[in-house]
């Protein structure tokens, strides 16, 4: 009689462990599902796309630095391009007027063909 009892509980335990196991994995595809195709469920947090009105020429003026108009912590973005020389490019930029070419970089202490041949690439001179 004790065993019936005990393998009737027994039973009973794991009747109720499968129906917990079937109600947290429901809940979890019920979670799945929002988190998927609910659009209100999570915040928004894609980028804001660059408007299509944008010409080629405008969008990487938008991607490079004006040698002219750039600020000192935009020269100092720059690879290979550090406190003093951002200094010396602004102190270059005052004294002549500003740049006409990217190779006038060069006539800067400290910016050789090697490291004008890295930054062609992310400066421009607004004509």
């Amino acid at each position: 009689m004790k065993r019936g009892i005990a393998r009737r509980r027994a039973q009973w335990k794991r009747i109720g462990e499968i129906v917990l196991a079937y109600i947290m994995i429901a809940f979890g595809l019920l979670l799945a599902w929002h988190c998927l195709f609910d659009p209100a469920f999570l915040p928004d947090i894609r980028p804001e796309p660059l408007p299509s009105e944008l010409t080629f020429e405008e969008f990487l003026k938008l991607s490079y630095t004006d040698l002219n108009t750039a600020t000192r912590e935009e020269l100092i973005a720059l690879p290979r391009i550090g406190e003093v020389l951002a200094d010396r490019i602004i102190a270059y930029r005052q004294e002549n007027g500003g740049f006409s070419s990217i190779e006038e970089l060069t006539e800067i202490k400290g910016i050789g063909e090697k490291t004008l041949a890295v930054l062609e690439i992310y400066v421009y001179v607004e004509e």
